[in-house]
Formats: structure tokens, sequence, C-alpha cells
């Protein structure tokens, strides 16, 4: 698993459980922690809070989500996520995949390494948070959002780039349909994941994970290797 998420980022699910994708991180990931969780890295979403709420909780609503890193503006934001649909919406909640890879590599054809990592994520404060992407030897992590909390900011003043980065994203998004058991796995640090509106009860289980630091593939944690860009 680890490999396969190494080279393509992302797990189809299909008709499992719960308790099947816990031990299916099992032995290679540790889970992190989350304010909402209800055991260990594990989290239920429904939408239980009313669609006014803060951006922060908008994953508690039926309000669409667009594709983002989870805990992008932590310090250490989790490698590994997992989903599992639980019920699937009415209408509407199709999961959105961007595999942020892909962006980078058409990117880096247009721009500069130093331009791109000059990218920082802006709160609506006006605070500069974390690199969109960090470099580090042979590697490159992506933290994404672009809502009310935080949005791309070129701190050299490069709005065009931004205008690419998020042009990017909406033209390489694509939309899965989650039935019941079905989800999806992938490296946080390299897919960005969102979702469609919807109406009814849509109930999904979210589990957060790093790779263990003794695992060969625990370089993950640092981001997904540049060559595969």
């Amino acid at each position: 698993m680890p490999a396969t998420l190494a080279r393509d980022g992302v797990v189809l699910i299909q008709q499992g459980s719960v308790a099947e994708v816990a031990e299916l991180l099992d032995g290679w990931t540790v889970p992190v922690d989350h304010p909402h969780q209800v055991a260990d890295g594990l989290t239920v979403i429904t939408p239980r809070i009313h669609s006014g709420a803060a951006d922060n909780e908008a994953g508690f609503t039926d309000l669409p989500l667009s594709p983002h890193t989870d805990r992008s503006l932590h310090k250490q934001p989790p490698s590994v996520l997992a989903t599992l649909m639980l019920a699937p919406a009415r209408a509407g909640g199709s999961a959105t995949l961007v595999d942020a890879a892909q962006v980078l590599m058409i990117l880096r054809r247009r721009a500069e390494d130093a331009a791109i990592a000059r990218l920082r994520l802006k709160t609506t404060a006006g605070q500069l948070g974390p690199p969109v992407v960090e470099f580090t030897s042979g590697h490159a992590r992506i933290r994404y959002r672009d809502d009310r909390i935080a949005h791309p900011h070129s701190t050299d003043r490069h709005t065009d780039l931004v205008a690419d980065l998020r042009r990017l994203i909406t033209e390489t998004v694509r939309s899965l349909h989650l039935g019941e058991g079905d989800g999806y796995l992938v490296h946080n640090h390299r897919f960005l994941h969102g979702r469609t509106a919807f109406t009814g009860d849509r109930s999904l289980v979210r589990f957060l994970a790093r790779v263990n630091s003794d695992h060969p593939y625990t370089w993950l944690n640092r981001g997904f290797s540049i060559a595969s860009s």
C-alpha cells in the first residue's frame, strides 16, 4: 500500500468497512488527532452544523468544499488521508480529487521554482502562513486551500502565477461518485480533495495519519518525489 501511494498518490476503496480501512492503515501509519475526532485520527463527517457556519466547520455542512489539503495551516499536516462513505447524499455530494503533482509539473514549465516557493497561504486576517509548495531535496509538499480562511498569495506579487495555479486546479479536478462502502486513500501532501454541495444526510468517515518514522516509506511524510511530477 505505501508503494502504491508513493507511485500513484491515490488508492480507491470499494465495498469496504470502517474496520477494513483501519486495518489497511495498521502497521505502517500512526493516527493524527483532529479536534472533531471520535477516536484516534477518526472523524465522522455529517451535516450537523447550519450552513452559515464558519469555513473551519464547513465540512460539517451540506456546502461544497473546494479542493484542499487537510490541516493545511498546521505545522505538520497528516501525510495520509482515507475516507469511507457510510451513507451517500440524496443528491450531489460527489468527491473531488486533484493530483497536485500534475499541477506542479505544468506550473514548473511556466515559472521558476524560486517563484513557486514564494507562494504562501495568506489568511483573511492578513497573516502569511506556510508555503503552498515546499521543496526539499527531491521532494515537494503541497499545502492548499482557497476559501474565507486562507488563500494562495504571491509574496513577490506574481498574481499571474496565483491565477495559473487556481486555473490548473480547476482544469484538472476529477469528480468521483462514492456509494456506500466506497472511499479513497490519498497522499495528503500530493492530492487535494473536496466535494460538491449535496442534499440529504450524507455520512462519511475520515482517517488522518502519518507514516511510521521507522518505515521504508517514511519519506512520504516529507512530500512526493518531484520526479513523479
